[in-house]
């Protein structure tokens, strides 16, 4: 065991079972500063988050938050978007410079689209109301074009569904929550073997993530009923974007 690798999954998951914030976008960054080549960062990426939703879509299930119609309706835009993105990253030969640069792009996105998300809740929910009746067509679009980044970049199967479940379904917030998690697991699952086909994922490197962060989420789920999420996961946003721009930063201006 890699005890580098394993203390990265070990706080990556504390700090998924501490907040409730995603994985992707936490992990990609950190193993891009352990020295990970970006293409396996991808793959193995997507492959560590597959498992740790699958972990996690259990009790979602059992409490019949998931809506099945919205994971089938996303998933008919984003499996394919998702297929897009992984050919996408074949096309780039592998370029550790453009694929970092996605990546930190997405790093990017991904927190200004949960800052708006939070927004969104509290500030603008009657604005949202009328927008949530799109046509079927929009919301596979939608879901297309997220498929396509997150697999070319492993970045916001979360995040940017979350939002759009927002935006584009009338959804409670634990029913958004389930509903992306269970859509998550199709769209890492997919984008994850694609990743596989071309040899982009690392299995030791995805094992020692996990023995890490399997006590680190059980950890962060027992703390997480003393502490307050929300100026937590604001700081882990903030640091993500930091992240993102320090990525495209050293990319451009190597």
């Amino acid at each position: 065991m890699h005890l580098s690798i394993a203390t990265a999954g070990l706080t990556i998951g504390f700090l998924i079972g501490l907040s409730g914030v995603g994985g992707g976008a936490l992990m990609a960054p950190l193993l891009l500063l352990l020295g990970i080549p970006p293409a396996t960062v991808v793959g193995s990426d997507l492959a560590f988050g597959l498992v740790t939703k699958c972990a996690g879509v259990g009790a979602h299930v059992r409490h019949r938050v998931v809506r099945w119609q919205w994971v089938w309706l996303l998933a008919s835009g984003s499996i394919p978007g998702s297929l897009l993105g992984s050919w996408i990253v074949r096309r780039a030969g592998g370029s550790p410079d453009v694929i970092r640069l996605w990546i930190g792009a997405m790093l990017v996105v991904a927190p200004v689209a949960a800052v708006l998300l939070e927004l969104a809740r509290h500030r603008w929910r009657a604005r949202i109301d009328r927008l949530r009746q799109p046509r079927a067509w929009v919301v596979a679009l939608v879901g297309a074009a997220i498929g396509t980044a997150v697999g070319a970049t492993s970045v916001g199967s979360g995040s940017l569904i979350d939002i759009a479940l927002m935006f584009c379904s009338p959804l409670t917030g634990v029913e958004i929550v389930g509903t992306g998690i269970a859509h998550a697991i199709l769209l890492s699952g997919v984008a994850a073997l694609a990743h596989w086909h071309l040899g982009a994922i690392d299995v030791p490197l995805v094992l020692n993530l996990l023995a890490g962060s399997i006590p680190g989420v059980l950890a962060g789920s027992q703390l997480a009923h003393y502490s307050h999420p929300r100026p937590l996961r604001w700081g882990i946003a903030a640091l993500v974007l930091a992240s993102g721009l320090g990525i495209i930063s050293t990319t451009t201006h190597p």
